[in-house]
């Protein structure tokens, strides 16, 4: 803004920027020398709203290529933070950057507006969660104006508005139909505090709630779950077609885990009779499946604890601490062969497993566990001459060797719906059932006679309906709502309930990036053009710490949407950038870990001392929070020093990707400030130069001046590319790492090498050798040895001198 206003004519080019007026200064004929609040005031008022109205005449010209950039929609809370105001003026300055370089550009944003800290929150205030969130949407989209960020607010979307979970419903039962949505009995993680369930990854290290902190009880329930796991192995491989997910694709990676085996689909039989139990069982050697000797449970397994038809057999078999044989049978569907199943002397499997089957020919374990109990199994791989093994007395299989069979019977096992989709020992099913109001309908209606049935698309929304009174505690809400609940069979039109549980608010965000592109569309979640327009998102920005979770649930969904035709591409964001933190120092007693108000401190010392006690404080950098009174309002950030201030500061403090470290005794801002005044001043100069009664001749320089002169103009053009580097490296979200080479321990300079590169050595090597600094001051020395440093950005050339 600062320096369309600073010129005698815009210097934003026409094509950028088309205004009937000349600025600021041609308004008011009056030039300020000094560059006071009050002029940083008005030179935001002055193009704040015309810098928005180019954005959305812009937006609308459909002839330009197109750039989607997206920032994490947040949950409205009512206030923005420090975070809030970086990720999204990195993601604002990235769209005007792309749209000056010509493309038609989509920043949309919504609202997270769904889950537990609306509910809770209403509870405390005796408010309906609808209000008090949708008060704070109306709030926190002022705070967003404020900052003169350009969203395309005609695409905004809201989660908790029927116009936007009727379509989250839609998908939920396209997952039901496709086989990827069940219920079953689970030991699930239970939040005392926040009285629900827990998705596995809900609970940290120590097992306690990742919201409320509670210790995680386990509970039995009946729960919803959506079979990611059979996309495990295909999210894993395409990790490989997204080069430009630096630092997360490992993490996916690592969540998902060593895709090597599948589960197989068995029948549970108790005397020879079926009992209705559909079992999966997992084996790492699934070639090898027509082998099967037992299945095994482990003896804290559902069918011992619910209220399975399984559970007494089960249980009279039990002996504790030893592999115990039962009377129930497991028939594989795949293979057709039946065989016991075993209650595990164990108390734990590998990873996630609590069900497996026990193959002897592919484990000494397994088959010395077979003979301790009198089993037989079938012999189903010959060792051939030259050490290699084929399969024999396995069906249509036999003949072929291990390898080929491990992919044709899992291919097999896949069309014949009985299992086979590759997936780890650590990866579960995500469970999606929560027992708490504020949140999206489950789309199902149980009926004795037709179990459990999906609402048919012409009936969605099923609505959140009003409830008498929240409380936090106990069964969901929704069992009160007893008009809702009571219904009519969509199949067979007998009576019936509405499931009462309401979905994680993960699978509302899970999706929220293809509405953007088709937003009022009231005929299907969006219309496959229109998001194959857009998509895959450009740029991606958020923050680590949903850099596993969300990101694995939504890549899920697109690749689900992309199997149901919805889409063409699978993976939904083909850039991805994870912004770092904005840290406040925090200043603790160290014999109580109190955290101390600013004014508790005095700072008039070396270091910080409580100001009661002067007593010493363990300083650290954390998270800003309330709670340990580090925090910091943009708003007073504003209007203290202004929009054009602090978004320099965000944009220049730290790489994107690195946190911000904010101190408050040497507030870094005015820093900023200082650098916009010596700007203004500069152009203050030129304009008194140019304004001046003689024109500047260069005859008039002596000797040293001419020479300076003469450096500025032979450097105009290395200044102006370089200008232009550091401006597309960083709006491009650090492409690029900036290099210092060494010679001899001493620094000559830098390089910019792709991050992509930068750990390996010999790609640096060869790229800093390449490059002019490179091959100015190295192409005609011995190079002894090159060290590249596995912390910094640097590499030391050793040469002879």
């Amino acid at each position: 803004m600062l320096l369309a206003v600073c010129s005698r004519r815009p210097l934003l080019d026409a094509h950028l920027i088309r205004l009937s007026v000349r600025g600021l200064f041609s308004e008011s004929g009056v030039w300020e020398r000094d560059y006071k609040a009050e002029t940083r005031r008005q030179v935001e008022q002055w193009w704040h709203g015309r810098i928005q109205e180019q954005w959305q005449r812009d937006a609308s010209n459909p002839k330009r290529d197109s750039f989607y950039v997206l920032s994490m929609f947040p949950y409205p809370s009512g206030r923005l933070h420090m975070g809030h105001v970086r990720v999204y003026t990195i993601s604002d300055t990235i769209g005007h950057f792309q749209r000056m370089r010509g493309h038609q550009v989509l920043n949309p944003m919504g609202w997270d507006a769904f889950g537990l800290p609306a509910e809770n929150a209403a509870i405390e205030r005796g408010l309906d969660p609808e209000d008090w969130t949708k008060s704070n949407i109306e709030s926190m989209r002022k705070q967003l104006d404020s900052l003169g960020l350009c969203f395309n607010w005609d695409r905004e979307v809201t989660t908790c508005l029927p116009d936007y979970y009727k379509w989250t419903q839609y998908l939920f039962n396209k997952l039901f139909e496709a086989g990827l949505a069940y219920q079953k009995e689970a030991l699930v993680n239970w939040d005392p505090v926040d009285q629900t369930v827990l998705a596995d990854e809900q609970v940290d290290e120590s097992g306690r709630s990742w919201r409320s902190g509670a210790p995680v009880e386990q509970k039995l329930l009946k729960q919803w779950f959506i079979k990611t796991t059979n996309y495990a192995k295909p999210l894993l491989d395409a990790l490989a077609d997204l080069p430009e997910w630096y630092g997360v694709k490992s993490m996916q990676a690592n969540w998902i885990g060593d895709c090597s085996g599948c589960f197989f689909n068995h029948i549970m039989k108790v005397d020879g009779r079926d009992s209705g139990e559909v079992l999966a069982a997992y084996t790492c050697s699934p070639e090898a499946v027509f082998g099967a000797a037992y299945v095994s449970v482990l003896p804290s397994h559902r069918l011992l604890h619910g209220s399975s038809a399984l559970k007494t057999a089960l249980l009279r078999a039990l002996r504790h601490g030893r592999d115990s044989l039962t009377d129930v049978t497991a028939l594989n569907v795949f293979t057709g062969r039946e065989v016991p199943v075993v209650i595990s002397s164990k108390n734990e499997f590998d990873g996630h497993l609590d069900t497996v089957i026990g193959i002897p020919e592919s484990s000494e374990e397994d088959a010395e566990l077979a003979q301790s109990l009198g089993l037989s199994w079938i012999s189903v791989l010959k060792t051939e001459e030259d050490g290699t093994q084929t399969l024999i007395n396995s069906d249509e299989f036999t003949g072929q060797s291990r390898a080929e069979a491990f992919n044709s019977v899992t291919q097999k096992a896949r069309e014949r719906n009985a299992g086979g989709y590759l997936t780890s020992t650590k990866l579960r099913d995500w469970l999606i059932s929560r027992q708490r109001y504020w949140g999206t309908p489950i789309p199902i209606v149980h009926c004795g006679a037709c179990g459990p049935v999906p609402v048919p698309v012409e009936e969605l929304p099923v609505m959140l309906p009003k409830v008498p009174s929240l409380s936090g505690k106990g069964a969901s809400p929704l069992k009160t709502a007893r008009d809702w609940l009571r219904c009519q069979c969509p199949r067979c039109k007998g009576p019936a309930e509405r499931e009462t549980d309401t979905m994680d608010t993960f699978v509302d965000s899970s999706w929220y990036y293809f509405r953007y592109t088709d937003p009022q569309n009231t005929l299907r979640p969006f219309e496959r053009s229109r998001a194959d327009h857009w998509m895959p998102v450009d740029v991606y920005i958020g923050g680590k710490e949903h850099a596993v979770m969300h990101l694995y649930y939504a890549r899920f969904l697109s690749h689900f949407c992309r199997d149901q035709g919805m889409v063409s591409h699978r993976e939904p964001f083909r850039k991805l950038l994870v912004q770092g933190l904005i840290k406040g120092q925090t200043f603790r007693v160290p014999e109580t870990g109190q955290y101390l108000k600013k004014e508790d401190i005095d700072f008039s010392g070396p270091e910080p001392i409580q100001r009661d006690t002067g007593g010493r404080l363990q300083v650290t950098w954390e998270k800003m929070s309330k709670s340990k009174h580090n925090g910091l309002d943009p708003q007073e950030v504003l209007q203290q020093y202004g929009l054009d201030t602090m978004r320099l500061y965000l944009l220049y403090a730290a790489p994107p990707e690195q946190d911000i470290l904010w101190d408050v005794k040497t507030d870094a801002i005015p820093g900023v400030l200082r650098w916009q005044a010596r700007l203004w001043g500069l152009v203050t100069k030129l304009r008194a130069a140019r304004e001046g009664p003689e024109t500047p001749n260069p005859s008039v320089l002596n000797k040293r001046e001419r020479s300076e002169a003469r450096k500025i103009w032979e450097n105009k053009n290395y200044a102006i590319t370089q200008y232009f580097t550091i401006l597309v490296v960083f709006q491009l979200a650090s492409v690029f790492s900036l290099f210092c080479p060494q010679i001899n321990n001493k620094v000559c300079g830098s390089v910019s090498v792709p991050r992509e590169v930068a750990q390996d050595a010999q790609k640096v090597q060869e790229l800093v050798l390449n490059s002019p600094l490179g091959v100015r001051l190295l192409s005609e020395r011995v190079i002894k040895k090159a060290i590249l440093s596995p912390r910094t950005a640097l590499i030391n050339f050793l040469v002879d001198e």
